[in-house]
């Protein structure tokens, strides 16, 4: 007789995966621990392979366990993107769930907007977020698209697709030497502390940063911040120059805070923007 790995079962495997033990995932599963157990034991008996090793501190996935979950979190996501997107078929569809870095409110979403009205689907809820944990969202289908930075990982079943990109400019405190410029250079960036994202949230973007204002030595960060909105109120407070995306120039207004065009900015330092979804819902809406 065939066996069937339902649903149900990888549910529970990956709860437990995640939660590194029986108690803590059948906590996160809301259900008594003596079942998960039985459920574990249905599971490794059908497949006829141990996918946990026990021990007194928790569980740890063996090899065949650590290829299961790659599966297991795979198919849970498309089966979630599936029940998804049939929920949106007709009136009372539920709202698509956005995330967008900042970058996009300049064009990018409103374009987004646009599109959903005039397919007559609900207004999206819309949630700031960064790139990486956006990317990890939509595939756990907890997002349905997202407005991100490339590179990030793409899992089975999405697509990315490309919005350009767009360079950068320069925010200042009120009453800074340089704000008296009406443009700034590269080497007057090398006299000041800045303002940046954290190296992790865009690590290639970040190291094209130092080898523009500080190719042989530290790049010289007084803060960091993951928003734009954050930065600006760092670079208000004084603590260093701010380096934004033209798009949040544009369209972001703090009070105490000017900006100013990078004149020389090499071209390696740029935001790339782009959009990421299930395929399916990237070509309802003309991105693909």
């Amino acid at each position: 007789m065939c066996y069937v790995l339902d649903h149900r079962l990888l549910r529970h495997f990956v709860a437990v995966a995640h939660a590194g033990g029986l108690r803590a995932g059948a906590s996160a599963l809301n259900m008594s621990q003596p079942p998960l157990s039985r459920t574990i034991s249905e599971l490794e008996a059908g497949l006829g392979v141990a996918v946990f090793e026990r021990s007194k501190s928790g569980v740890s996935l063996t090899d065949a366990g650590r290829i299961l979950l790659e599966e297991a979190e795979d198919i849970l996501a498309a089966l979630d993107r599936a029940e998804a997107r049939v929920s949106r078929m007709g009136r009372q569809a539920r709202p698509l769930r956005v995330g967008f870095v900042s970058a996009a409110l300049d064009a990018h979403l409103p374009d987004l907007l646009s599109r959903i009205a005039g397919k007559g689907w609900p207004a999206p809820q819309l949630i700031e977020v960064s790139s990486d944990p956006l990317a990890k969202a939509i595939a756990r289908a907890e997002l349905d698209l997202g407005f991100l930075h490339p590179p990030v990982d793409v899992a089975a079943g999405l697509t990315i697709a490309p919005l350009g990109e767009e360079g950068f400019c320069v925010a200042l405190r009120k009453g800074h030497p340089l704000s008296e410029c009406d443009s700034i250079r590269t080497s007057d960036l090398t006299k000041y502390p800045l303002v940046l994202f954290p190296k992790s949230q865009g690590p290639v973007l970040h190291a094209a940063i130092k080898g523009a204002i500080a190719p042989d030595s530290d790049l010289e960060v007084a803060a960091e911040a993951a928003r734009s909105h954050t930065q600006l109120a760092l670079v208000a407070a004084g603590a260093g120059i701010g380096l934004i995306g033209d798009s949040v120039g544009r369209t972001i207004s703090y009070d105490g805070v000017v900006t100013r065009r990078w004149t020389d900015r090499p071209k390696a330092v740029a935001l790339q923007n782009a959009i990421l979804g299930a395929d399916a819902l990237m070509a309802d809406l003309g991105y693909i």
